[in-house]
């Protein structure tokens, strides 16, 4: 089975509470130590309801599981910087926000099928 988006954020979850003994200990109501190991490497699902759980167990916000969180690891200074800004906005500044980046025109990315098109 293929790593998935969930399976590499637990496994990040296991690295970040400090190992796999103390994420399993943490998630103990959740699954038991093997079942954790299987599903952060990839060779068990996590489905939704496993998901949520584990998301309100460790008080990760809904959805957590489901997001590129090891793509944040890697933004560059500039990313970084607006992330800063973003998330200090009060909430309807940051839904305007979205709403007007969410309207700019997409720039096609090299390689991808709109530039191959051109």
């Amino acid at each position: 089975m293929p790593r998935t988006i969930r399976s590499m954020n637990l496994d990040l979850i296991r690295w970040l509470n400090y190992g796999h003994k103390n994420t399993a200990k943490k998630l103990s109501i959740v699954t038991n130590a093997n079942y954790l190991s299987k599903m952060a490497t990839g060779d068990m699902e996590i489905g939704d309801q496993e998901a949520r759980t584990i998301e309100k167990t460790l008080t990760l916000p809904v959805g957590w599981l489901d997001r590129d969180n090891i793509a944040m690891l890697n933004l560059s200074a500039t990313e970084f910087e607006l992330h800063q800004l973003v998330i200090h906005l009060p909430n309807e500044s940051r839904v305007a926000l979205l709403g007007f980046l969410s309207s700019l025109p997409k720039i096609a990315q090299p390689g991808s099928q709109s530039d191959a098109a051109r």
